[in-house]
């Protein structure tokens, strides 16, 4: 299946050939926009200007490498958004520096040497399926610890360490996470449907491949977050959701700021969306003050929160996705 909306990709390579061949293959695919880079360097320069929907990088790489990329990345270091697919391919990858790229949640591997189908169908595949990212704040705190030092480094963080995987990472958590519950980001979805103060309409865009996927990773921020009230959690599970929620709305006016800056046209399109953004920061202000275990301040602030929603996903705002538009 074809991407249906304009995306920017970009291939970092230090072998001239190799970043060529990447160009000319992703280039073939309709609606898929190229900026290669050959050293790390540079790529990171592109990341700065340019709002990428994907990222495709050799491994290694003189510094900084495709692993320095990804960590740079996934941690909220360069001004794009964190969570964007990243690929990354290599001849000869070994299992520590496949680990550290999963700790990260690397999209996918690309194995040495990479055939113009299988790429292609890589990359269409993971511009149609997202996949799910933590926030910023939990890949700066994550230390990476190589197999023969496992042993070590689990006798030094056992009196403190709340979770440690089976491939030798340790995340570095704040004290206060490990007081209560720690929200699991992987189990947000389902327990948004479960609630379901807000729904991301199946079929509909805004035009903007990057502001649905904003528009939808707050939903869901607010359907775990109401999800958790319902449920009377802790105090720390609802402050940590709060806090979410107040990230995703960052980031949605962080990307509503940098396309505004970047397209043309679309007043209409434009003064709606900041108009709306103006009334969600005031509500998003007004959770961060509020004691959400107080059932009298909460159920009308929800209510609100979901009337600004029902009255945002409307014209010009939000279309059915097989309309056509030209927003991008």
């Amino acid at each position: 299946m074809i991407p249906t909306r304009t995306f920017t990709i970009l291939v970092v390579d230090d072998v001239l050939l190799m970043c060529d061949f990447l160009f000319k293959v992703i280039t073939s695919i309709k609606n898929c926009k190229v900026l290669k880079a050959t050293d790390g360097r540079t790529a990171i320069d592109i990341l700065e200007r340019e709002t990428i929907d994907m990222l495709i990088t050799d491994i290694e790489m003189n510094a900084p490498n495709g692993l320095e990329l990804l960590k740079k990345l996934r941690s909220g270091a360069i001004n794009n958004p964190h969570d964007i697919p990243v690929l990354m391919f290599s001849g000869n990858t070994y299992k520590d520096m496949v680990l550290e790229c999963l700790a990260y949640d690397v999209n996918d591997f690309l194995a040495k040497p990479l055939s113009a189908d299988g790429l292609k169908k890589k990359v269409v595949f993971h511009l149609q399926h997202e996949k799910q990212i933590q926030d910023a704040e939990h890949y700066k705190n994550i230390v990476f610890v190589p197999e023969k030092k496992e042993a070590k480094a689990v006798e030094q963080t056992h009196a403190t360490e709340s979770y440690r995987p089976n491939v030798a990472i340790v995340r570095s958590l704040p004290v206060s996470e490990h007081k209560g519950y720690v929200p699991q980001e992987d189990n947000s979805e389902t327990d948004a449907e479960l609630a379901g103060l807000v729904v991301w309409p199946e079929n509909s865009t805004t035009g903007f491949h990057q502001l649905d996927r904003r528009m939808l990773l707050l939903a869901q921020r607010i359907n775990s977050f109401h999800n958790l009230f319902v449920k009377e959690s802790k105090a720390i599970a609802l402050a940590s959701e709060i806090k979410r929620i107040g990230d995703a709305i960052d980031y949605l006016i962080y990307v509503g700021k940098k396309l505004q800056n970047t397209s043309y046209g679309q007043q209409t399109f434009w003064a709606f969306f900041n108009d709306r953004i103006v009334k969600l920061t005031d509500l998003g202000q007004e959770l961060a003050k509020i004691n959400p275990k107080h059932n009298s301040q909460m159920q009308p602030l929800f209510k609100r929160i979901s009337y600004w929603w029902v009255q945002t996903l409307n014209r010009p705002f939000v279309h059915p996705i097989d309309e056509s538009d030209g927003h991008e």
